[in-house]
């Protein structure tokens, strides 16, 4: 028997439905011998009596499931999504969860994952995913699945959702750079799947015009989040006729990597090509220079998903919440600002974004 129900026991123990909730839930009116009678039943047919009772009565498993990217292959290499699992981990043992945490889904993983779903082995989930055009969301939608999401799709706005304000963190970044006096800088992209890219790059473009600065479509690389994209982005700006004096990249590991092709070529950082990264991963303080780069308070968010999710599951907040996190500009060597202090290591100052 693969899924045993209340009914079932009550059949094969021979007593009523009401007899075994009453069990279940360790009532003190059942007579001992029924009692005995109810577990040994489930006991033989290979259920964990405590956790698998509490299931029966209350079709609740207290498992959350965390979602990351389908698309990403290099999940592990990348800090950001460690630091959200850890918010997520955190907020489930507060309130008494669990986390179950997937990881980059491929065609079969997602048939057994989209089956487990269908079975209710969750009792929520945590989508962690800015991809447009995800199918997750509709699947959870139509199974009837609660869920909350960690980034969000414009058409998404029926979601729970955690996010930051992409546009205006991007915007500050490049702003900086145009404050230090540099008018030729470039741009790394992400997965142009992920609908933070659009608001990255319109948050440049806003930057760029309003100091009047020219479009260069020659400054534009297209980038994956990993450390070998920016590398090539950077490699392709050096290359050009006039390369650009500074440049932002729309995640660290990809400044990381055009740090990289700048000191390859014999450069220096910032005095011949300043950089601003984004995310504020714990390696951007000890890369050399310190990275000047955007923080997300990516724990905090996915302790606030969590705990969102968990709210609606016990009945506590009906609402659809989404919330956006404040960003905040972490000023470092990187970018040239602390040049005269490049040698107090670790020196930063930061600005927070409204």
């Amino acid at each position: 028997m693969s899924q045993l129900t209340i009914e079932d026991i009550a059949r094969l123990a021979h007593v009523s439905r009401s007899t075994v909730s009453r069990v279940l839930n360790d009532h003190p009116s059942v007579r001992p011998e029924v009692r005995d009678r109810v577990w040994g039943v489930i006991k033989e047919h290979g259920y964990a009596p405590q956790a698998a009772a509490r299931h029966l009565v209350t079709q609740r498993t207290r498992l959350i499931g965390v979602l990351f990217p389908r698309s990403n292959q290099y999940l592990l290499a990348n800090p950001v999504y460690a630091s959200i699992g850890q918010g997520v981990g955190q907020m489930c043992t507060r309130r008494g969860y669990l986390a179950m945490i997937s990881l980059g889904l491929g065609d079969m993983e997602e048939k057994m994952l989209f089956n487990m779903l269908r079975s209710r082995h969750f009792d929520g989930i945590v989508l962690v995913s800015s991809e447009s055009h995800d199918p997750l969301p509709f699947f959870l939608k139509e199974a009837r699945i609660p869920y909350t999401r960690i980034g969000h799709d414009p058409e998404g706005d029926d979601e729970a959702f955690v996010d930051v304000d992409d546009t205006e963190a991007a915007y500050k970044a490049v702003k900086h750079l145009i404050s230090l006096g540099h008018q030729r800088i470039a741009i790394i992209k992400g997965p142009a799947a992920e609908v933070c890219i659009p608001r990255r790059y319109s948050g440049y473009i806003r930057a760029l015009q309003e100091a009047g600065l020219p479009i260069d479509p020659l400054l534009v690389a297209e980038g994956d989040w990993l450390h070998t994209s920016g590398k090539a982005g950077m490699e392709h700006f050096l290359q050009l006729e006039h390369p650009p004096t500074a440049v932002f990249s729309c995640n660290d590991m990809m400044a990381a990597g055009a740090m990289h092709a700048i000191y390859e070529q014999g450069l220096h950082i910032p005095e011949d090509i300043a950089i601003v990264g984004f995310d504020d991963v714990p390696q951007t303080q000890v890369i050399i220079p310190a990275l000047t780069t955007i923080r997300q308070p990516h724990e905090e968010m996915g302790s606030k998903a969590t705990e969102m999710l968990i709210d609606r599951l016990e009945g506590k907040d009906g609402q659809i919440n989404q919330v956006i996190f404040s960003t905040t500009l972490v000023i470092r060597q990187s970018c040239g600002a602390l040049r005269n202090d490049a040698t107090r290591e670790g020196l930063q100052h930061i600005a927070p974004i409204a």
